[in-house]
């Protein structure tokens, strides 16, 4: 079998097929409004990972952002469900995972179980587009162990710097260095 990438590798922002999974609908609109700033046409919702199971039989995103506490389905049984084997190429999609509750265990719980990236809350976008930016820019290949595929355990190269552009009158804008 070839090696396997994200399915989000190399592509530019605007063009990305977004699914934002939240049981919060506030948490979903920041997060779609912030992505929107940046230039994403727009993002599809799901209120819980049943939900978000649901759409993705629809069409498969280029990327996912998930929270990791919400019901009836949390984010480590969700991403569990899209890595699975036989999922092929939903299994590839990159996920970042938001939490507002970063301990080590659900760091490594987050990583084993096949998270892509993890961003703590509060959520900002400095923070969020530097997670994007890496996820488009991460060349590990998906790896299978045991019954579920996840990105090679190895340090992706680092993240884009971000820096301030110049504000202008209608808002803040970003620039990659």
């Amino acid at each position: 079998m070839t090696e396997q990438t994200s399915t989000a590798l190399g592509k530019p922002l605007k063009d990305l097929d977004i699914l934002i999974v939240d049981d919060n609908a506030n948490m979903r609109l920041l997060v779609r409004t912030i992505l929107r700033s940046f230039g994403l046409q727009d993002a599809r919702q799901a209120r819980d990972g049943t939900t978000a199971l649901a759409e993705l039989e629809r069409r498969i995103p280029s990327l996912i952002i998930s929270d990791w506490e919400m019901a009836p389905m949390n984010g480590l049984d969700f991403i569990r469900a899209v890595r699975r084997v036989g999922r092929e190429p939903l299994c590839f999609v990159p996920i970042i995972v938001l939490t507002a509750h970063a301990s080590r265990q659900i760091i490594e719980t987050a990583f084993a179980a096949g998270a892509t990236q993890l961003l703590v809350k509060p959520v900002t976008p400095a923070n969020l587009l530097q997670r994007v930016n890496w996820v488009l820019e991460d060349d590990r290949p998906f790896v299978k162990v045991d019954d579920i595929y996840r990105q090679e355990m190895r340090l992706p190269k680092p993240a884009p710097k971000l820096t301030s552009a110049p504000a202008t009158k209608s808002n803040q804008t970003w620039a990659l260095d």
